[in-house]
């Protein structure tokens, strides 16, 4: 063993000591592909040990790693895959933002992709991605089926996937957490149209709060996909031999696609703000016609309190209170005073139809 292996591989047990892996994810379960033009073999489960054949081969291997919850074994399979501590290290580290990060062996990629159905209060599960010189290593916190499409077309006679190498593999894994997203923005469109005409309609408290949710699971993937973009862009644009120039111009596309979603997704939140103040202007506006309508019957009545006032004052020396016709005179003058006013704010358009 050279000295650079070793200290590699101290850094490694060290890091066996200090590795934060997710208290709910389950231990490691190892799913394995290796393949060529040729066939298939497949394993749904094996041992740590059994993995050092595949770490030279001249086969491509994919190495699932379904599960973090034991560090002891996450360590041991970056000993035999020669995994640099920190690259392990970034893989269990849940959650993080979107990059990607080059080595000298391998080059690293994490992802993430958002469940159905999509919850904002769930972070959306996250998957790290080793590109080496003959395999594939993906890290997931637990089986989500993300890949499973991968898998078919792997099992599939002839497939471009066999004979592309493994970073034309990487880039179908990565293609496939990027097409995750497609279902959940396409259904929060078409929940954002509906509520919307139903909001513009006629607002409520539950259509408002709906909004708000719609909003906040907007602010989630866009979060989680800026960053990815960025990553993508980043590994189009390696110069790593691991990543051939063949191979970029479909990671360019990958990265087109998820430009395509982050673009949506920036649609979806102009639509949301744009019905939330919808919303707003039109409950102000409600608000206005309210106070309008209180303010005009108060003013109307101000004057007939102030007469009513004036005769209701207990005086001795009152002349008007002699007066027989007294009683009817005041609410006639209160009347007239009320029809007036109501004419006075009609011609002046505060109620009813504007006037000319």
């Amino acid at each position: 063993m050279s000295e650079q292996t070793d200290q590699a591989v101290r850094r490694l047990r060290a890091l066996a000591r200090s590795l934060d892996v997710p208290s709910d994810s389950p231990p490691p379960r190892i799913r394995l592909m290796e393949f060529d033009a040729d066939g298939v073999e497949e394993l749904d489960e094996v041992g740590t040990d059994e993995l050092r054949p595949y770490a030279r081969t001249t086969r491509t291997t994919w190495i699932d790693v379904q599960g973090l919850g034991d560090a002891e074994r996450l360590v041991a399979i970056a000993e035999i895959l020669g995994i640099h501590a920190v690259a392990l290290a970034d893989a269990v580290d849940i959650p993080q933002r979107a990059k990607t990060q080059e080595y000298a062996e391998h080059v690293l990629v994490i992802g993430r992709a958002p469940v159905v159905p999509f919850e904002p209060s769930e972070p959306p599960p996250q998957v790290c991605i080793l590109i080496a010189e003959g395999y594939v290593v993906s890290f997931q916190e637990r089986y989500f089926g993300f890949f499973d499409e991968v898998r078919d077309r792997l099992r599939t006679d002839g497939s471009d996937l066999r004979t592309g190498g493994p970073a034309f593999l990487a880039q179908a894994l990565l293609d496939a957490l990027v097409d995750r997203f497609y279902p959940v923005v396409e259904d929060l469109s078409d929940r954002l149209d509906e509520l919307e005409t139903a909001i513009l309609e006629r607002s409520s408290p539950r259509l408002v709060a709906e909004l708000h949710r719609i909003q906040r699971q907007i602010t989630t993937l866009r979060r989680i996909a800026r960053p990815q973009v960025e990553a993508l862009h980043r590994l189009a644009r390696t110069d790593s031999p691991l990543v051939p120039q063949p191979v970029r111009v479909f990671v360019q596309d990958v990265h087109d696609h998820a430009q395509q979603v982050l673009g949506r997704l920036d649609a979806a939140r102009d639509v949301a703000t744009d019905t939330m103040a919808a919303v707003l202007a039109t409950e102000a506006q409600r608000q206005n016609e309210v106070m309008k309508v209180l303010t005009l019957v108060g003013s109307i009545f101000i004057p007939l309190t102030f007469i009513a006032g004036i005769y209701g004052m207990n005086f001795e020396h009152m002349p008007e209170l002699r007066f027989r016709a007294g009683y009817p005179i005041v609410l006639g003058v209160m009347a007239v005073v009320a029809v007036g006013m109501v004419v006075l704010f009609r011609l002046r358009g505060w109620i009813g139809p504007r006037s000319k």
